[in-house]
């Protein structure tokens, strides 16, 4: 049943591996956004633009029910009062993974999924240092569109991917690193 209002509303559950810690959050489209240039994907920020993790999915949907800054906020507040400690999750994302990760396929496509949310995010906030590590960053736009390439249109060439993901392993501490400042638990 949350499913289905899940789908509808597209707003979906994400369990984040954080710190050794398993959280909540949400990640969803956001429906007011009209210019098809802008990126509707947007994750759960608090006033102060930091990324919002709750230890449990009531404490997640009780900040929602009561906040007044939410993007598509109305569509967020309905899907927040079908979620309950029973719902199930959407999507996981371990963001520890990205200090662990190393030079192999499965990691590279662990690593993507994450690369994935964080630009989310990133692509919410104002923040010139989260921007050059991420969005702005040509080691990460490599990997990305060699991942892209590889694991969603099926028609990338894996040595590009084998080349790409050792440079973005290099990088990805610093993002990580700069990324916790950014997260409110």
């Amino acid at each position: 049943m949350f499913d289905e209002h899940s789908q509808h509303l597209r707003k979906f559950l994400i369990a984040i591996n954080y710190k050794g810690q398993t959280y909540f959050t949400v990640h969803g489209m956001d429906f007011t956004v009209i210019d098809v240039n802008i990126n509707s994907s947007k994750v759960l920020l608090t006033e102060q633009d930091k990324w919002r993790f709750f230890r449990t999915k009531t404490e997640l949907a009780a900040y929602i029910a009561q906040a007044d800054h939410l993007w598509d906020a109305d569509n967020l507040k309905e899907w927040a009062k079908g979620l309950d400690e029973r719902s199930e999750v959407d999507s996981e994302i371990d963001l520890d993974f990205m200090l662990t990760a190393k030079d192999d396929i499965d990691d590279y496509y662990e690593l993507f999924n994450t690369i994935t949310f964080v630009e989310d995010f990133v692509d919410q906030i104002d923040d010139e240092a989260m921007y050059a590590l991420t969005l702005g960053s040509s080691t990460v736009r490599e990997f990305f569109d060699a991942a892209a390439d590889y694991f969603l249109w099926k028609d990338g060439d894996k040595e590009m991917l084998a080349t790409r993901g050792p440079r973005l392993l290099l990088a990805i501490n610093n993002i990580y690193k700069e990324l916790e400042k950014w997260i409110e638990v």
